[in-house]
């Protein structure tokens, strides 16, 4: 199923079991699915146009008297463009929201490089409070929407609308904070998250063919960060690799370093995303290939690091 029918589809039913919860898009109703949601709940589906900072503006006000709000727009145009209304207007009131930034970094595709927020992490995992997360399927997500909207800081959503491979079966359960081991491995783990997470399992697959044992952990909440999980997978591998669609600089990469430089035994840890420039213009597969970022450039980065590490 698309992640953005998986989003409306549960999003919807918390609607119609919460009252409290409300939308506010800025014309991404028919991109993100909930275009019907001002003919199913009225007045708590509102629209206030490609208007970002008056969007959070609107969902903080909301919030001051007791509502759910849910934002709704582009990565790049609900984290650059309104980072200061995110930090003042909700995290410094203490006020929360559920903020859903749709196709970050290379998701973007065909709308090119000025929709492609490869910085977006980074500017709001800085934001005392704030709290990021990334769905890696339609089963992850529809199992971590009640969670997050009820969280009681706001949240940052990373979502690819489109169709991605499924990496959890129906039986998932959703923990926030907590990381998931799709795979265990005692050569090197594999962290990633969204869109790459199934990429990842590939590349274990590769580098499997290649006598290396690969543990894939998905990442699915960035901030808070779990601490004890990553130093618990890094202390089982010779070194860690952070697949992510975000600069290497800021993202999931650094928060990952950031717990290990200050575990006791610490691993030595790489990144692999996208090496601070901007996006290109293109199919997803194609964009991968472009910059470098697909399971086979992956698996040949890994063998080479084990090959250095054994000289």
């Amino acid at each position: 199923m698309e992640m953005r029918k998986a989003y409306a589809a549960a999003l919807e039913k918390i609607m119609r079991e919460d009252p409290r919860v409300v939308t506010v898009d800025a014309d991404v109703g028919k991109a993100l699915g909930t275009e019907k949601f001002r003919d199913i709940f009225g007045a708590r589906a509102t629209d206030v146009g490609i208007a970002e900072q008056n969007m959070v503006g609107v969902a903080a006000g909301l919030a001051s008297y007791g509502f759910k709000p849910v934002c709704q727009s582009f990565a790049p145009f609900v984290t650059r463009n309104v980072c200061d209304q995110i930090c003042m207007n909700l995290r410094f009131t203490g006020l929360k929201a559920l903020i859903v930034g749709a196709d970050p970094g290379i998701s973007a595709e065909l709308n090119g490089a000025s929709h492609m927020a490869t910085e977006d992490i980074s500017v709001m995992r800085a934001i005392p409070g704030m709290q990021v997360f990334e769905p890696a399927d339609d089963i992850e997500l529809t199992r971590a929407l009640p969670c997050i909207i009820n969280s009681e800081d706001t949240v940052y959503m990373r979502m690819y609308r489109k169709t991605l491979p499924r990496v959890h079966g129906e039986d998932y359960k959703f923990q926030f904070g907590r990381i998931d081991v799709l795979a265990e491995g005692g050569d090197v783990a594999l962290f990633t998250s969204g869109i790459f997470a199934a990429d990842a399992m590939k590349a274990r697959g590769v580098l499997a063919e290649k006598g290396i044992s690969s543990a894939v952990v998905n990442i699915h909440t960035v901030k808070p960060i779990d601490t004890e999980g990553i130093r618990r997978v890094l202390s089982r591998v010779k070194l860690g690799v952070v697949y992510e669609n975000h600069n290497e600089c800021g993202g999931l990469y650094s928060a990952v370093a950031e717990v290990n430089s200050a575990s006791p035994r610490p691993r030595p840890v790489y990144p692999f995303g996208i090496r601070d420039r901007f996006g290109v213009r293109g199919t997803l597969e194609g964009i991968k290939a472009e910059l470098g970022l697909t399971p086979a450039d992956l698996s040949a980065f890994i063998s080479e690091l084990l090959d250095d590490l054994v000289e």
